[in-house]
């Protein structure tokens, strides 16, 4: 077993349905786990609505920036949208810079340089600005911590509106207008938007001030839909009608650039879902910002015309195989460091530092590592006396607030529960693991090296009739906080061959009283000879999926554990 597995609980929901609908009820018990527990409630969610989108003027300071923004419209001033090098930074650029042009504004925008500048504002691009004679700076997905930089455009008569959904540290920034719904005052009813929704929030309220049809501002629900799910955000609320709302623009194949990008993924003829967004679509386009410069993702997003779009989704591939390879490289020294160095049965979070690891690929690896010690993980990379690091944890131990604890042995530090940056001067890397790891004394055990794997429903294989799968596409799109259920199944036997896919996953088939389904484990090659043992009986945790060959869909089952059969249904 890769997880440790965390059963249903063992009552069984009345014969009586709760919905007026006659719903199976694997599906039910689904529902009312999610607090889905009337008609009124499972239409909103089978059926989210652009109407039911927040008033976006409850959002602190929205009035303020909407007026400012029409004022620069109107005398026809510069503005700049300053935007994070992440899928969320380049979407909401996109949004606002294609948006503000659309309505007549002098608009450019400035992705920083990962390697060169780092993350969020600064003084160098704020200068570059100011020679470029802007007077309003919009950031996106960055901002609510740049005091400083803050301070020092207003001192250059530049104003600023800041959109961004990062904790706040300390006070917040004296702009003109900061745009967070996670500003501890915040009146705003929904708190987990990614960057671009707030960006796109900005431009909803910006025409409606203007008294335009909403349609002009829907155009941008495919990027919306885009940046929320890379960024890994929950999907619910507001996020969900996002992403429901957006894929349907996304599988219309009317944006130019992203039309290209799944071309050039090979998904040509496959309906885009949250899943081929993180693991197919969103590295290609974070990869620019890690290896090279994310504006050429901005450039795809908002291009023009096919062969634009085209050619810059070749590059994006390409820098996207460079990547990987950068990752495989630092994941290696990673695990020799954790081999050699680290006592994993007392410590609680990994602390892993080396001279010049790349900066773009930290957070991919830390969280590689925390999926396979599942230990919250720390990757440092040391430059000339300064360590820059990526953070990763998990539900349960909240990184941000940990390194808000130890602020004052860190130069900066920024992010969410799951997932942060910091700097540190080098010769205080020995002290922050230390005391980081006392932190964490009361939220992570040492006992347990595995990842719990939330069972939802114990099933057999005859159970997936055609009005359970039917369902299972309606309470699409998953994403966190509405994950895709998981089944379990028992005494399966493997039937026929296994084939071997790509350079480490494997395909069967599984049968269990006669149902024969198709079966697709990721990373699992390793366990190809046992699978074929004869006699083999296993239970299996997976989740149901549509597989599309050739044209042809069928239902397959994604593995994601399994352990062999004691032979107890």
């Amino acid at each position: 077993m890769l997880y440790e597995w965390i059963l249903p609980d063992s009552s069984v929901i009345s014969h009586k349905s709760i919905f007026t609908n006659r719903i199976p009820p694997i599906i039910e018990k689904i529902l009312i786990d999610r607090h889905i527990d009337n008609d009124a409630k499972l239409e909103k969610y089978i059926n989210p609505m652009l109407l039911d989108l927040h008033d976006s003027f409850l959002m602190t300071d929205m009035q303020n920036a909407v007026a400012r923004i029409i004022a620069a419209l109107q005398k026809g001033e510069n503005i700049l949208i300053y935007g994070d090098y992440d899928v969320d930074g380049v979407t909401g650029v996109s949004i606002l810079y294609e948006g503000l042009h659309r309505l007549g504004g002098k608009v450019s925008f400035y992705i920083p340089d990962r390697l060169n500048e780092g993350y969020g504002v600064s003084k160098t691009a704020i200068d570059n600005a100011n020679d470029k004679n802007v007077t309003l700076i919009i950031t996106v997905d960055c901002g609510v911590t740049a005091n400083e930089e803050i301070e020092y455009a207003s001192s250059c008569g530049i104003e600023t509106i800041i959109c961004d959904h990062h904790e706040a540290v300390g006070a917040v920034p004296q702009s003109l207008a900061v745009l967070n719904p996670k500003l501890p005052d915040s009146a705003y009813p929904y708190k987990e938007l990614a960057g671009c929704g707030v960006a796109f929030k900005l431009l909803q309220a910006l025409c409606t001030e203007l008294k335009m049809d909403s349609s002009f501002y829907e155009r941008y629900l495919d990027l919306v839909a885009l940046g929320t799910a890379a960024d890994i955000v929950d999907l619910t609320g507001e996020n969900r009608i996002f992403v429901y709302s957006g894929l349907k623009e996304i599988n219309s194949r009317k944006r130019f650039g992203i039309n290209e990008l799944i071309n050039i993924c090979g998904l040509k003829r496959q309906e885009i879902t949250v899943s081929l967004i993180v693991f197919v679509l969103a590295p290609r386009l974070n990869a620019v910002g890690r290896i090279s410069n994310a504006k050429k993702a901005v450039h795809l997003l908002t291009s023009t015309s096919n062969q634009q779009a085209k050619n810059i989704a070749q590059i994006l591939n390409t820098e996207n195989r460079q990547r990987r390879d950068i990752d495989e490289l630092t994941l290696k020294e990673a695990e020799e460091i954790i081999a050699s160095q680290i006592d994993l049965e007392n410590t609680r979070i990994l602390v892993l530092a080396k001279e010049n690891w790349h900066l773009g690929v930290l957070g991919i690896v830390a969280s590689r590592i925390l999926e396979k010690y599942n230990k919250p993980t720390i990757m440092i990379s040391v430059n000339d006396g300064i360590g820059k690091a990526s953070a990763r944890s998990f539900d349960g131990f909240n990184i941000f607030s940990a390194l808000h604890e130890l602020g004052n042995i860190l130069i900066s530090y920024g992010g969410h529960a799951c997932a942060a940056g910091l700097t540190i001067n080098s010769d205080k890397i020995d002290l922050f693991t230390e005391k980081i790891n006392n932190i964490a004394k009361n939220y992570v055990k040492l006992s347990s090296s595995q990842l719990k794997l939330n069972i939802n429903s114990i099933v057999s294989l005859n159970q997936f009739d055609a009005q359970v799968l039917k369902w299972l596409k309606l309470l699409a799109p998953y994403g966190p906080n509405n994950m895709k259920p998981v089944f379990l199944s028992k005494n399966l036997t493997v039937s026929g061959k296994i084939n071997k896919i790509g350079d480490n996953h494997i395909k069967f088939k599984v049968k269990q009283n006669g149902v024969v389904i198709d079966a697709i484990a990721f990373n699992m090659k390793k366990y190809q000879s046992r699978l074929s043992e004869k006699n083999l009986k296993i239970d299996c945790a997976y989740v149901v999926e549509e597989s599309n060959w050739q044209g042809q869909t069928t239902i397959q089952l994604r593995i994601k554990d399994f352990e062999v059969s004691n032979g107890i249904e």
